[in-house]
């Protein structure tokens, strides 16, 4: 099964000046969600600790290989502990193909 990395966005406060405040787009949390069935490339309605995706921006990032980690690791400060578990446990399970000759 696809995980798929999404980062839930948060705005990060630069400067306030005066009256005026700047603000850019940060990354509050990265979780991870299913692909949707319809496509392996859009995630599903949930991320794996039941919040929704539609505002999450969707990484591009793939892990490299069967043993790395299911996220990017510049983001391992704000990896959402729930998501962490749960894909850690669906990477473990074996697939439908397993014990297959």
């Amino acid at each position: 099964m696809s995980i798929l990395v999404l980062l839930e966005p948060e705005l990060v406060r630069t400067s306030a000046v005066g009256a005026t405040t700047d603000y850019v787009e940060g990354v509050r949390a990265v979780h991870a969600a299913r692909a949707a069935p319809e496509s392996a490339e859009e995630p599903g309605d949930l991320t794996l600790c039941g919040l929704g995706t539609s505002r999450m921006r969707r990484s591009p990032y793939r892990p490299p290989g069967a043993d790395a980690l299911w996220y990017p690791p510049e983001w391992s400060t704000r990896v959402c502990p729930h998501c962490d578990r749960a894909a850690r446990a669906v990477r473990e399970r074996p697939g439908p193909e397993a014990g297959r000759p």
